[in-house]
């Protein structure tokens, strides 16, 4: 495989994002099934509105986020991809350590490591413009006084990964996006032949796996685990056929339940679309 330009890297990150929103996925906005007060049309924009940023190869980290948050909040006006970005700017990052431009998990462990104090006050900037709070509430990491803090990102990740799956990603190395969910698109769209099929299957196996953090926080850890148990039947029924869009009136109705309810597997989105660039990547 060739080295990867900042182009190639751009158009992987685009067409994640683009699946993202052309898969059906029960709770989340997609293609014709708005909510929340979004459509799939904010999320194309923000993608776009921040892709040549997110693959900017000489950029600082820290900044690097904040820049594209901003510059997706001033297309779209709200909060769409706080948590890809979040993913994927790491992923970019480790891609760019290698002469080859080839992903390794090491790679990706020493640039999270790495992330410094001022740095972090600039992912905190993000967080906060992006109106995503949540990530700590413990006085030293709080994100509302970030200001006059000094510490590294990967120590306020290992203190809020017990209930945010996005920090829990952190500080594992993105372990689980590595070697399961990224496993888990390639081997569907290898079965599947096709690539929202793909998308939609391995969103059902993350959340009926793993209770969404963003219904924990909103809701609570017992109403993300009632949301993770009415996904597991389907979730097993869809992975096993080939053409599985016979079932997708059953996932319509699941998604007017979800919504209806307000409740969002936002967080299962973001990890997905970061095992769909993985594998884009050439992973």
């Amino acid at each position: 495989m060739s080295k990867l330009t900042e182009n190639q890297v751009k158009m992987a990150f685009e067409y994640s994002c683009k699946l993202d929103v052309f898969a059906i996925k029960p709770g989340n906005v997609f293609l014709d099934h708005p909510a929340y007060g979004m459509t799939h049309k904010d999320f194309l924009q923000s993608s776009m509105a921040c892709s040549d940023i997110i693959c900017e190869h000489n950029m600082d980290i820290g900044k690097k986020i904040l820049e594209s948050v901003k510059a997706s909040m001033d297309v779209v006006g709200c909060n769409t991809n706080l948590g890809i970005i979040l993913l994927c700017v790491p992923i970019v990052e480790a891609i760019y350590m290698d002469k080859q431009h080839k992903f390794d998990q090491k790679n990706l462990e020493i640039v999270i490591n790495s992330i410094d104090s001022k740095q972090t006050k600039d992912i905190y900037k993000a967080i906060n413009i992006a109106n995503a709070g949540g990530m700590s509430s413990k006085q030293e990491f709080d994100l509302k006084k970030s200001k006059s803090q000094n510490f590294k990102l990967i120590e306020a990740m290992n203190y809020a990964k017990s209930y945010d799956y996005i920090a829990y990603e952190y500080t594992s190395f993105f372990n689980n996006i590595i070697n399961v969910l990224s496993v888990n698109w390639r081997n569907n769209f290898n079965f599947m032949e096709n690539d929202e099929y793909a998308t939609t299957a391995t969103f059902l196996q993350q959340i009926s796996a793993n209770p969404d953090s963003l219904i924990a926080r909103k809701h609570s850890l017992s109403t993300a685990k009632e949301v993770s148990q009415r996904f597991k039947e389907i979730a097993v029924e869809y992975c096993a056929l080939k053409s599985p869009n016979i079932l997708n009136n059953k996932l319509l109705l699941l998604d007017s339940e979800l919504k209806i309810q307000g409740l969002n597997p936002g967080t299962t989105a973001d990890v997905v679309v970061a095992s769909i660039f993985l594998n884009r990547l050439g992973l």
